[in-house]
């Protein structure tokens, strides 16, 4: 039973990073804008994790606009680090998870964005090929929502799915998404220590640079003073505590943020494979096996990990960390080569140059590739053979090796406020968001602070100089097929 309608101009599914900006950018430019959260708090993952990839390999900032803000205010009030840079990550900001949430909340009601929280999505609306709206059920009921222009943030697809738009899953083949995880802060860690062992060369704490005598030195110059560390790498002390039986997560790196905060590191090493993310029995089979792994990886810590002996599990994510779902079809699909060659385009409306980062979905540690700093198409953000729908985030028009980039949260928040302000921009003036004028579109993105690639100019030598670089063809990393992955452990089906 429907209990009545609600009808805005736009209609935003789903609060992460992407959602959270479309919802902003759009209210910013004038248009009624409603917003709909299955969570109590707005923020998705971007207030669970640190935030990756701002920046591209040459050290010049991509992504600007709303993300940039975000990272102001968060700074200005002491909750977030400096950009803190790195070889193979580009940057990383660590920010007050909580805190981030108090503000994300209160930039949404001073723009008057109107919000749903506690609402779940449950089917979509759609007459001839427009997408007209969608059913959600809350505390109050159900209710039918009706909206000029609807942007899927759901993560999954969700919209377009039951709307029948078309989407693909997982890589070619086999269908397998990335491994997902569980964020795991842990307190009372001891920095003296920790760093102690980051300096110890035997437990290659970051694999990356291991093999760059020169990075490594250049790391190892301003440790001290690096407030965010990025680690992947410890591989030794998990062969010891596997061999010891006291460790059998699928994983051989323990992979994580030290965190600006001296006492406290968060890891993202808790995994499994074969999750169907559209699938409810196989996502609670992912969260039962997660959560079994917790108590034996701050074990682990405490026991194998320099500076954690005194170590305590602080927070488990509200969410799990899932890297892919469904990839909704655009009138253009970003690839790989797109992003290697850092490619541009006539329609660019947002950036990124984060590497290609699979967190493999039939092995061990991850597949990487280095990239350029990229664009990314209005087209991408707009769904395939129907009208009135948007995407933005992991669920954008890309393949399966594209997404792997541009699910960060930082080129989320960037395909948001494209995706936010090109949809307000259509619904003033009346017309399909393919009919949009784009120079005009990216002037209003320009004039509100957005990067589109034409005032990045030439690599950051200065930093180049500082920090280093990885050369562009790297060796791809091992577990693309090794034993631990292929255990009965791994998989939850």
């Amino acid at each position: 039973m429907i209990l009545n309608t609600y009808k805005t101009q736009v209609l935003v599914v789903g609060s992460g990073a992407a959602g959270l900006s479309a919802a902003l950018a759009a209210a910013r430019n004038g248009a009624d804008t409603l917003l709909i959260e299955y969570q109590g708090y707005v923020g998705g993952l971007s207030s669970t994790m640190p935030w990756l990839g701002f920046h591209d390999r040459h050290y010049r900032q991509v992504v600007k606009g709303l993300g940039a803000e975000f990272v102001r205010r968060l700074q200005t009030i002491g909750a977030a680090s400096p950009y803190c840079f790195d070889p193979k990550c580009s940057s990383a900001v660590s920010i007050d998870s909580h805190t981030w949430k108090c503000l994300a909340i209160q930039l949404l009601e001073e723009a008057g964005v109107k919000i749903m929280l506690h609402t779940q999505s449950v089917d979509t609306l759609r007459r001839g090929d427009r997408i007209t709206g969608v059913v959600v059920e809350h505390k109050t009921g159900r209710q039918e929502i009706h909206a000029d222009l609807i942007i899927d943030c759901s993560g999954d697809g969700d919209v377009a799915a039951r709307g029948g738009a078309a989407w693909k899953k997982g890589r070619t083949g086999d269908g397998l998404v990335q491994s997902p995880s569980l964020a795991v802060r842990i307190g009372g860690v001891n920095r003296v220590e920790f760093l102690e062992g980051v300096r110890n060369p035997a437990l290659c704490y970051r694999e990356w640079i291991a093999p760059h005598p020169d990075l490594w030195e250049k790391m190892m110059r301003r440790l001290d003073e690096t407030p965010v560390l990025l680690i992947g790498g410890y591989a030794p002390l998990l062969e010891k505590a596997r061999a010891a039986g006291e460790f059998d997560v699928p994983q051989t790196r323990v992979v994580g943020v030290k965190l600006h905060r001296p006492d406290q590191f968060l890891t993202v090493m808790n995994r499994v494979l074969g999750l169907d993310p559209t699938n409810t029995e196989s996502v609670t089979s992912a969260y039962a096996r997660i959560y079994q792994q917790v108590p034996q990886t701050i074990a682990f810590f405490r026991k194998y990990m320099p500076g954690f002996s005194e170590a305590f599990l602080l927070e488990i994510a509200p969410m799990l960390g899932i890297r892919e779902s469904r990839r909704i079809l655009g009138d253009y699909v970003l690839t790989a080569d797109d992003l290697i060659q850092g490619r541009q385009f006539n329609d660019t409306v947002a950036m990124g140059g984060y590497h290609i980062d699979i967190h493999r979905p039939a092995g061990t540690w991850v597949e990487s590739h280095n990239v350029n700093a990229y664009g990314i198409p209005l087209r991408s953000l707009i769904a395939r053979d129907v009208e009135g729908l948007m995407m933005a985030g992991k669920c954008l028009s890309a393949t399966h090796e594209a997404v792997a980039s541009t699910r960060v949260i930082p080129i989320c928040l960037a395909q948001g406020q494209a995706a936010g302000t090109a949809a307000a921009l259509a619904v003033r003036q009346g017309s399909s968001v393919r009919d949009l004028d784009v120079a005009r579109l990216q002037s209003v993105l320009r004039e509100q602070g957005a990067e589109l690639g034409d005032t990045l100019g030439g690599p950051n030598q200065r930093i180049i100089d500082e920090i280093g670089q990885l050369p562009f063809d790297e060796p791809d990393s091992p577990g693309a097929d090794d034993a631990i992955s292929q255990t009965e452990m791994a998989w939850i089906r």
